[in-house]
């Protein structure tokens, strides 16, 4: 008889269901509960697979008690807290809003029988929570991502872990000996567009210590340098003019940081490091095939993808929802991935995009009328009824709500189409989705995103297998009002 012992902290009911979908996809049986915190197995089992569990931190039988990786992972992160660490191995390099739950992702891996040599596709993989966890169960997690930001960050923890540590320890000791002999850096005279930009959001001698750091990392870490370039960015609002605490570009009216750029760098390399270490020592170093690419999820390249794909999981972008360039665009500029007069241009670009001009709005709506981006009914009715309740007192970005949602709609149904394309038959498709609403005319009117994406999944080949409900956690903790604290797992099958 063998039992599996829970985490020490507290489960969505959502988990638990996940919980018990990947003990009958490694295992093939049913668990009974015996206890709070363990479930009884009624066979022997193959602890080699139980061991990749996610929900679970032990595998208890005749031979004694094994922890599972997901426990030995979390644990070198949790500081002895009884919550769920989010931020084990590498996924805490860079705050990214929006950022999908890892053991979700490592759950829906598992329930798909995915392992080593599978080949899984993530069309907005964001900052490369599903490669990462792709990676470490050995398989091949492939992404694509229009954001520059976002495939930079992926990559960087795909490098972190397929590059032994002692080799990033050697990069960040000639960096830091590079680093250590500068005084009092200089700031050399505006030049460009981005330097300019720099200049209105950083006081001079923050941004000369900024400038400072960057330069040596290209100098001493070519490499990989964009694993310490990813670093510093994620202190680049910290270090700025920009209030750190607000998604929007505010001026802030709290003090800047007491230690300084330099040594916040410093110090937070050293505490990435030594998670890397951590993961590493409990994974060995990974394989370097998993990638991110600047790409269209609706017109995917399957030749530069790598196609086919066994599976696909993604948290797709909704409509009108968080202002992912906006909150972005320090670290798009100091990073030179985009010009500041790009940002509006790259933001118009992305799916769910809340940037529309009123000529664009104009034409938006004729196409609406006509249905020209044929729309299956019940979506087209929907983006009607929305239009029928904008008021006279609603303001430009809530009057452009029902061409958004509109133009939304036949993007998502374009990105099933462009991914059925680059599938195996009879592979599934997990799609985390958000629920979000809008008001007009002072009324509220809840967006069921996840039925409606189903449903245009629907009209392109894709079968829907299942909803789960996910009563979750708040996607993000600043605008808690525009966050999302309800999704649901939507499951397709290209049948």
């Amino acid at each position: 008889m063998s039992h599996l012992q829970w985490h020490d902290y507290g489960y969505f009911p959502y988990e638990r269901e996940l919980a018990k979908r990947e003990v009958r996809a490694l295992l093939g049986v049913e668990y009974c509960e015996a206890s709070d915190t363990t479930v009884r197995l009624p066979s022997p089992i193959d602890a080699t697979a139980a061991r990749r569990l996610t929900y679970f931190s032990k595998v208890i039988g005749a031979g004694g008690a094994a922890d599972t990786t997901q426990a030995l992972l979390e644990s070198a992160v949790r500081s002895g807290r009884s919550r769920q660490a989010t931020r084990y191995s590498v996924h805490g390099l860079h705050e990214y809003k929006g950022k999908f739950n890892p053991q979700i992702a490592k759950a829906i891996l598992n329930i798909f029988g995915v392992g080593a040599g599978s080949r899984v596709l993530d069309p907005f993989c964001g900052s490369g929570t599903t490669l990462v966890e792709c990676t470490q169960l050995g398989a091949v997690g492939v992404g694509t991502d229009m954001n520059p930001l976002a495939v930079l960050l992926a990559n960087a923890k795909l490098t972190c872990l397929a590059t032994p540590v002692s080799v990033l320890r050697e990069d960040f000791d000639r960096l830091s000996a590079r680093l250590v002999r500068l005084r009092n850096p200089g700031l050399a005279k505006p030049e460009t567009e981005r330097d300019e930009y720099l200049r209105s959001w950083f006081e001079h001698g923050q941004l000369a210590w900024i400038e400072a750091v960057r330069l040596a990392i290209e100098v001493a870490c070519p490499d990989r340098k964009n694993v310490f370039l990813a670093i510093a960015s994620n202190l680049l609002r910290d270090y700025s003019d920009q209030d750190p605490n607000d998604l929007r570009i505010r001026r802030r009216s709290s003090p800047l940081p007491d230690i300084g750029f330099r040594e916040a760098f410093e110090s937070a390399t050293a505490r990435y490091l030594d998670r890397i270490e951590a993961a590493q020592h409990v994974l060995g170093v990974g394989d370097t095939t998993s990638r991110a690419i600047v790409s269209n999820a609706r017109s995917i390249d399957g030749n530069a993808a790598g196609y086919p794909f066994d599976a696909v999981i993604t948290s797709p972008p909704y409509a009108t929802a968080l202002p992912y360039i906006d909150t972005q665009r320090l670290s798009l500029v100091w990073l030179n991935l985009c010009a500041p007069s790009g940002i509006g241009p790259l933001d118009a670009r992305l799916i769910g995009s809340r940037e529309m001009k009123t000529k664009e709005r104009r034409g938006l709506t004729e196409e609406l009328h006509a249905n020209a981006l044929e729309l299956p009914v019940a979506q087209l009715r929907f983006c009607h009824e929305l239009e029928a309740a904008v008021g006279s007192t609603d303001g430009f970005r809530r009057k452009a709500v029902p061409t958004l949602i509109y133009r939304y709609m036949a993007q998502m149904r374009d990105t099933f189409a462009s991914v059925r394309k680059v599938v195996r038959n009879d592979a599934p498709y997990a799609l985390i989705v958000g629920h979000n609403h809008t008001v007009l005319s002072g009324v509220r009117r809840d967006v069921d995103t996840p039925s409606h994406l189903a449903a245009l999944a629907e009209s392109v080949g894709w079968t829907i297998e299942e909803a789960i409900p996910l009563q979750t956690y708040h996607r993000f903790g600043l605008h808690a009002v525009n966050a999302v604290g309800a999704e649901t797992l939507v499951i397709l099958r290209n049948r």
